[in-house]
């Protein structure tokens, strides 16, 4: 009889090579008793899909007329994790500057997720599709991203630089907001 790694054991490293063991064919463990290297339970979802998620990175439901952005993203495919980030105008694109960080599995199709907001006011929201599932963006050599990526308001950036506040920026009313990111393929 083969002894199961006790939850409490399993490395984050271990969580990922068993993922990548799983989509070759190949099982390590069961993934259903999965934890991470500080004792937080992967999500329902995350060993469902063998992805390093947490229910702390779940989206918020769906209210209509509920102070939230009501996000639909495009041009995603199910594979890895979609990445969003919403942000006020203090800090923008800086971790000091983050309201709220949703991480959610990626599936075909265009992608409704909402975001609870603290209240009305203008924010802004940065997206990525994790095609890997590492939970970090990868970039090229010039600091492009190498993953489709997106940014409120659908910006054309065609320079070597950060979007700027005033070009993704929206309004967020008492009732909420309906936005579109459409993500752009780097390549």
């Amino acid at each position: 009889m083969i002894n199961a790694i006790p939850p409490h054991r399993v490395s984050r490293k271990l969580i990922r090579l068993a993922a990548t063991s799983i989509a070759a064919g190949v099982s390590l463990f069961a993934a259903s008793s999965a934890f991470a290297e500080d004792d937080t339970p992967l999500s329902a979802v995350g060993v469902e899909r063998g992805l390093e998620l947490y229910d702390y990175d779940a989206a918020d439901r769906c209210i209509l007329g509920y102070h939230q952005v009501r996000l639909t993203v495009n041009n995603v495919y199910r594979e890895g994790i979609l990445k969003l980030e919403l942000f006020g105008e203090n800090d923008f694109m800086k971790s000091s500057g983050k309201l709220r960080r949703i991480r959610v599995p990626a599936d075909d199709g265009p992608m409704k997720v909402c975001i609870h907001v603290p209240g009305p006011g203008e924010y802004a929201v940065v997206g990525y599709h994790d095609i890997d599932g590492d939970r970090r963006l990868d970039k090229k050599w010039n600091f492009k991203p190498k993953e489709p990526f997106g940014l409120s308001n659908n910006p054309v950036i065609e320079s070597l630089r950060l979007p700027r506040w005033e070009e993704t920026r929206f309004t967020v009313p008492h009732d909420g907001v309906e936005i579109e990111i459409n993500l752009v393929d780097p390549d």
